[in-house]
């Protein structure tokens, strides 16, 4: 009589042996590829900056002559009053208007334009200021597009710039915006070594410095505390 039970016992182990080891093939690999998944998956990245790489950026639309200010990072706002996003970036240059033909852009001196010499080819061959402002303020409009190569619309219709001789300490955009000419604007905001206050703004045609502190100067809009 136990012959016929071990048989049947046997033949039974013999029928749940292979389902068990078929389950145990099926857990196995779904652990192994869930641990995989996971040390391969890129762990969550901080947010991309919008130009990772200034210095390459500045290469690109003005040339090597531009060194990136590694202490300022870029800032951006809507200087031209078009909805579209503009950025603004610190460099030096010992020739801001050397190559100015070949990257079109335009190169501007708004600090010394307030008080009457305004003219680059004069202003930028002045002995630097004591205060730092060797550096320049680049700022390209649009920048996320592809920028106009064709030398004649740049000259009409220019779309970057170097503003050179504007001394500050401290350089940001003001979050509100001016009404120039029927458009909404924001300006640049700098703060100098002797703690004046003044806004850098563009008015469709060329910009302008304005002390916000300065006897005879209107504040433009509300200082950022």
């Amino acid at each position: 009589m136990r012959l016929p039970f071990l048989f049947t016992l046997g033949c039974l182990a013999i029928v749940l042996l292979p389902s068990s080891a078929l389950r145990a093939q099926h857990v196995a690999p779904a652990v192994a590829s869930s641990a995989a998944a996971t040390a391969t998956s890129p762990a969550a990245s901080p947010a991309t900056q919008p130009i990772p790489d200034p210095a390459a950026f500045v290469a690109q639309q003005f040339g090597s002559s531009f060194t990136v200010d590694p202490k300022v990072p870029p800032i951006f706002g809507d200087l031209e009053g078009d909805g579209h996003e503009d950025v603004v970036l610190v460099a030096t240059s010992a020739t801001p208007l050397l190559s100015q033909e070949q990257f079109h852009f335009k190169v501007e001196d708004p600090y010394d334009g307030y008080f009457g010499t305004g003219d680059v080819k004069i202003t930028s061959t002045f002995t630097l200021h004591f205060d730092g402002s060797a550096r320049a303020i680049l700022v390209v409009f649009n920048w996320r597009q592809p920028q106009v190569q064709d030398p004649k619309l740049q000259a009409k219709h220019p779309t970057k710039f170097v503003l050179i001789n504007t001394p500050f300490d401290t350089l940001s955009v003001n979050k509100n915006k001016m009404t120039l000419k029927k458009k909404s604007v924001q300006a640049m905001e700098t703060v100098d070594s002797t703690k004046l206050h003044s806004l850098l703004f563009w008015d469709g045609k060329h910009w302008h410095w304005s002390g916000q502190d300065m006897e005879g100067d209107e504040p433009l809009m509300p200082r950022r505390n």
